[in-house]
């Protein structure tokens, strides 16, 4: 989420000397470099807020966490990037970006980082957007609280986003609990703004700018009284109070606002349960990861590929055809792991994964226009103890069109669907399954030989009476149809999306993929 323009991530530090005050020798100059003077004296051991952070950074480090430490300002990164070099063990490699790197520059020295383990990087806000740094790191410790709660979350995004491998990221807020200010940052900013956040779902930005929000904390800080003591001069707390009070006011506002508007959207009507339904049944028919798991290793191995050790595992392509190794466009031997999140350097083989899609790919092209190095078939027949009569397992394409009109005209949408039909006995008299016990027929294994004249024999029995099967195919096809339709409306409805309408219509016949015929053990049919 980007904040406004004038609040862009200024890190340098307040007195620096920058600009036209560069030369400007005032009394107010004079006092901020011996301010500067005397903070000096405390680097080092006596700088208990890094000592402190030391062992934060070593205890995440323990846990196998690598961690990005974000400071406010360019000063305070170089000083705890320096310092930590000489608390942390040799073995921990430490680097920092600042403002002082051109971009492309810090996406080198990150990415050079990123080489050594254990690893931490000291930055400023400069990375608290623009770059993804979840590939490479899994925690954030907020060295300075930021006096705006959005960096804060900019910060944590970084790493905290989709492609993160690690189950678990960690956030660290380090603040001084004797230090006023960051107590007021941490209790009048971020936990307020974590609170409407866990309201909402979504975060309402401060509508001030940063130079508002810190004068407004100053004036909440100077108003307020510190054990026992009061910290301005009597009567004028409700002036210097004025501006925070108007500024959490305005922040309120802001936030029943956004309350009010999310009831007018079409997903805060949505009922959960409706959509968890219609969720259940595009996964159930996608296929799960356990099945991704068992087509790939199967069809690797029958392909002459080898798998060595549990997961993650090792995948040696050496002795499978060329062809495939071309195919799936990956190297000779890789690793893998069907588990998510995982490791470095391990590929994560998910169903959408190139090398699974370019896998399923070669061995349907292979099927359908059969090479030397095909394993998959269209048709076949085993014999096996799985059944105890003659069964037939057909694999079928159903295409619909959908058509929607709404205000905008119509339109027609191509729809897919591959689905198992079965039955037990002869084509011409087929005793179909239900689609549960259709499922279970492809996890049946061979136990017997069956000649070759035999298999061709029943399957060209189920081609040649196909036209007897089909009208129960069609009957098949115009149920998926109407089930369609039904879950089109059903969600549409609970989004509340009202003046559409939906056809769907089953382009028929259905087009046959597959026949697979299974015989029992010891019988001729």
């Amino acid at each position: 989420m980007d904040l406004e323009a004038g609040d862009e991530a200024l890190d340098v530090i307040p007195g620096s000397e920058i600009d036209e005050f560069a030369d400007d020798p005032t009394r107010e100059r004079r006092r901020l470099l011996e301010f500067a003077r005397d903070a000096e004296k405390l680097a080092g051991k006596k700088d208990l807020k890094l000592q402190k952070a030391a062992e934060l950074v070593k205890s995440l480090i323990r846990d196998d966490f690598k961690p990005i430490i974000f400071c406010r300002f360019i000063n305070t990164a170089e000083y705890v990037a320096s310092q930590l070099k000489d608390l942390l063990p040799n073995k921990v490699e430490v680097a920092c970006v600042t403002g002082h790197l051109p971009p492309t520059e810090r996406e080198e020295r990150v990415k050079l980082l990123a080489e050594s383990d254990p690893r931490v990087l000291v930055c400023t806000d400069c990375l608290s957007e623009g770059i993804n740094l979840q590939d490479w790191f899994d925690a954030v410790l907020h060295y300075d609280l930021s006096w705006n709660p959005m960096r804060h979350e900019q910060r944590s995004g970084r790493v905290d986003r989709f492609g993160q491998r690690s189950e678990t990221v960690n956030v660290v807020t380090y603040y001084g609990a004797d230090n006023v200010i960051d107590v007021k940052v941490l209790e009048v900013l971020l936990r307020k703004h974590r609170t409407i956040r866990s309201t909402l779902g979504i975060s309402v930005p401060v509508p001030a700018r940063t130079n508002e929000i810190i004068e407004a904390l100053v004036e909440s800080l100077l108003s307020s009284q510190g054990d026992g003591d009061q910290m301005v001069i009597g009567g004028f707390e409700e002036y210097m109070a004025r501006a925070g009070n108007e500024l959490f006011q305005d922040w309120e506002e802001a936030s029943e606002r956004e309350k009010r508007s999310r009831t007018i959207f079409a997903q805060e009507t949505i009922k959960p349960e409706i959509v968890d339904t219609q969720l259940r049944k595009v996964r159930a028919s996608l296929g799960s990861q356990e099945d991704t798991k068992q087509f790939f290793v199967e069809a690797i191995q029958s392909l002459d590929g080898r798998l060595t050790g549990d997961d993650p595992c090792t995948v040696r392509l050496e002795e499978s055809p060329r062809a495939l190794r071309d195919n799936l466009g990956c190297p000779e031997s890789f690793r893998a792991t069907f588990e998510f999140p995982p490791k470095d350097g391990v590929d994560y083989l998910s169903r959408t994964h190139p090398y699974v899609e370019n896998l399923a790919s070669f061995v349907l092209d292979s099927a359908l226009d059969p090479t030397p190095e095909t394993r998959a078939r269209r048709c076949g027949a085993i014999r096996t103890r799985g059944v105890s009569t003659r069964t037939t397992l057909l694999l079928l394409r159903f295409r619909y069109h959908l058509r929607q009109d709404d205000v905008r005209g119509s339109r027609t949408f191509l729809a897919e669907d591959s689905q198992l039909m079965a039955f037990e006995g002869e084509p011409s008299n087929p005793q179909w399954l239900s689609q549960e016990d259709a499922e279970k027929l492809i996890h049946l294994k061979p136990d017997d030989n069956t000649p070759p004249d035999q298999a061709r024999h029943f399957v060209q029995l189920v081609l040649d009476q196909f036209k007897i099967l089909n009208t129960s195919i069609e009957a098949r096809a115009r149920k998926r149809a109407e089930k369609l339709l039904e879950a089109h409306r059903e969600v549409r409805s609970a989004a509340r999306m009202q003046n559409v309408q939906y056809e769907v219509e089953p382009k028929l016949p259905a087009d046959l993929i597959g026949v697979y015929v299974y015989l029992p053990v010891g019988g001729s049919s």
